[in-house]
């Protein structure tokens, strides 16, 4: 894991040392351990590095080939490396480390680009083929690892943070309207290759980019998640066998390390499958766990996690969130580089901050919900599903025993509401794009909402499952690119590589090829992982239907304490003055939330918005949180 940056000249200029230098500065906070540079001709390439696998100067970086013409920088981890090594020995290839990162160089030796096929992992690399004279950028699959560019006339910049490509070109933190509209209105965020500053780019998850030194470039796909259509029959007996093969298998990969790898905690089935696995793999060592416990009862998970805890041989570890989490708020949007959509990027910070100098490496469950159906909201597409066989054999029966265990965990109100939105979307009306939040047509500043687009995602095609749907489109644009994205952050401000067992791209497509009745099982979210892991999980756990995600009481510090901070800010002359939001609307919001009406969501974005704009367009973020050498020079 680690922060990686380069410059390429189209001129054919040499690039300046200093300005490689201050790009490496900004991200050393992702590479503590060492950096490297290497510079010849119209290239520059920068490495800050945190050492996980080989602790060696022999894996330090750029690292290149045998002889010279490639040169590699890379953050993130090829899990199965052990297993390609032998391989690539085999065709004649020298290893002078015991890292992953040697594997990368030779591979591409064999394979050119197609080499990203063979890796299982999470990676963002820049790999300079001087034969070639080419610039070969890839992400991962998923887009675990962040990788960004700006391109003119003058040449190409990439990194793996956006500050580093601001200090050489501060014109490039313009931002993007259309995106920060859309944020706004929806919560989506980086879709596909564009990001909330105008002027930076990303290479999109499952991507690579060829830089050619004439300024040409070539985008190319080399994977896809299986479309909502690629369902294969399965028994439910089959699934959770495969489904358990397939996530040990993960975890076990995931725990390669040289240094000490902990475990994040919440209390929920996702996490603690984990730690579950990770106790049968390392056969009685004890395994470090980090939780969020909130004192308040209804946001606590505290009798979960202390059931895992006591069911395996753990060392704990817990901290308590608190309300000065606006003293921390701009530092976390210095290192996220977005506003924030909502509620659950503080607790992961805190539990970041809680494992930073216990352990270098942490496995967290994310990606399970997103697969599997685990979250409420999905409960529309599985009735609307079940709705459209209702006609079939038992098909009535199954759909009236979901109903009836919906309705247990949800008031009345809420389970009409849901019944409402099911028959909707059996009737092939659109679903909303991810979590509204009351945004569209109603806080926005007039235009804006235009130019944010259509709150709804495409209905399903004809024959699709509105589940397979929904889950997929989480997958690759809402939901898990932006937890994606936190998560790195998060964990990479605090100097720990963090690892998602449940985003193993065998994993995903064999999930994604489930039937969806498999998925959701008559209103039992996450049926397959019930049944593969029950019998390793405490009782409590394996059977709790309720779903806190990563909660927080934000609603209620920002009512208390903290009102007078964020309003403050909100009706500010400065935050007036841009005309993103009707500011009446918005102080609005703030009397009604105040007096007990919930308008947390709304209210978070627009803060998280305005400190977003203060630190990186108003410039006030390489003050606060920058060395004064990583101030803009471009």
């Amino acid at each position: 894991m680690c922060g990686i940056a380069g410059i390429l000249k189209f001129d054919g200029a040499p690039p300046e040392r200093r300005h490689i230098e201050a790009m490496a500065r900004v991200l050393s906070h992702r590479g503590p351990d060492g950096e490297g540079f290497h510079l010849s001709g119209p290239l520059a390439l920068a490495h800050r590095r945190l050492a996980i696998i080989d602790l060696s100067d022999n894996a330090a970086q750029p690292m290149t080939n045998e002889d010279q013409s490639l040169w590699l920088v890379f953050n993130g981890e090829i899990y199965n490396y052990l297993e390609l090594v032998p391989e690539l020995r085999d065709r004649g290839h020298v290893f002078r480390s015991r890292t992953d990162s040697e594997v990368i160089l030779h591979a591409y030796e064999e394979e050119g680009t197609e080499c990203t096929q063979r890796f299982n992992g999470m990676w963002a690399f820049g790999l300079w083929d001087g034969r070639r004279q080419q610039l070969v950028l890839s992400r991962d699959r998923l887009g675990e690892k962040p990788l960004y560019y700006s391109a003119n006339s003058a040449g190409f910049l990439f990194a793996s943070e956006i500050k580093a490509l601001l200090v050489l070109r501060a014109e490039v933190a313009e931002p993007s309207i259309p995106e920060l509209a859309r944020f706004l209105a929806t919560g989506v965020m980086e879709s596909g290759s564009e990001t909330f500053f105008r002027g930076v780019r990303q290479i999109p998850p499952g991507h690579t980019l060829v830089v050619h030194s004439n300024g040409r470039m070539q985008m190319s796909r080399f994977w896809s998640a299986p479309s909502p259509s690629e369902i294969q029959p399965v028994s439910a007996k089959g699934a959770a066998e495969t489904l358990r093969e397939l996530l040990s298998d993960s975890v076990r990969l995931r725990l390669r390390s040289d240094v000490p790898v902990g475990t994040c905690l919440s209390g929920g089935i996702d996490s603690s499958s984990v730690v579950a696995l990770e106790s049968c793999l390392l056969e009685g060592s004890p395994i470090h766990t980090f939780s969020s416990i909130f004192q308040e009862a209804d946001y606590s998970e505290r009798r979960f996690v202390e059931a895992v805890n006591t069911a395996f041989l753990t060392v704990a570890h817990r901290i308590t969130p608190s309300a000065s989490f606006l003293e921390v708020l701009p530092r976390m949007i210095w290192h996220q580089e977005t506003p924030l959509h909502g509620p659950g990027v503080y607790p992961q910070w805190c539990v970041m901050s809680l494992a930073k100098g216990k352990v270098k490496v942490l496995l967290d469950g994310q990606g399970a919900d997103e697969l599997l159906g685990g979250y409420f909201y999905y409960y529309p597409e599985h009735l609307a599903d079940l709705l459209r066989e209702a006609g079939s054999p038992g098909g009535a029966w199954t759909f009236l025993l979901a109903l009836a265990r919906i309705s247990r965990r949800n008031s009345l109100p809420q389970t009409l509401r849901l019944l409402r939105d099911g028959v909707e979307r059996a009737l092939g009306r659109p679903r909303p794009v991810g979590y509204q939040g009351g945004w569209q047509g109603d806080y926005l500043a007039p235009g804006l909402a235009e130019a944010a687009g259509g709150p709804f995602a495409p209905p399903p095609t004809k024959g699709e499952s509105a589940l397979a749907a929904a889950l997929h489109e989480d997958l690759s644009l809402t939901s898990i690119p932006k937890l994606l994205h936190y998560e790195d952050r998060n964990s990479m401000a605090h100097v720990i590589e963090a690892r998602v067992p449940f985003l193993d791209h065998r994993l995903v497509e064999f999930c994604l090829r489930l039937p969806p009745g498999l998925r959701i099982e008559a209103g039992v979210t996450k049926a397959p992982l019930r049944r593969a892991l029950g019998d390793l999980l405490p009782t409590a756990v394996a059977k709790r239907l309720d779903k806190k995600g990563f909660p927080e009481p934000l609603g209620n510090w920002i009512a208390g304490d903290g009102y007078e901070a964020v309003a403050d800010l909100l009706l500010s002359d400065r935050a007036r003055a841009r005309g993103l939001f009707q500011t009446d609307r918005i102080e609005r919001a703030l009397r009604e939330h105040r007096a007990g009406a919930s308008r947390t969501v709304p209210l978070y974005r627009a803060l998280t918005l305005e400190i977003w704009l203060r630190l990186f367009q108003d410039r006030e973020g390489f003050g606060q949180f920058a060395d004064d050498s990583c101030r803009f020079i471009g």
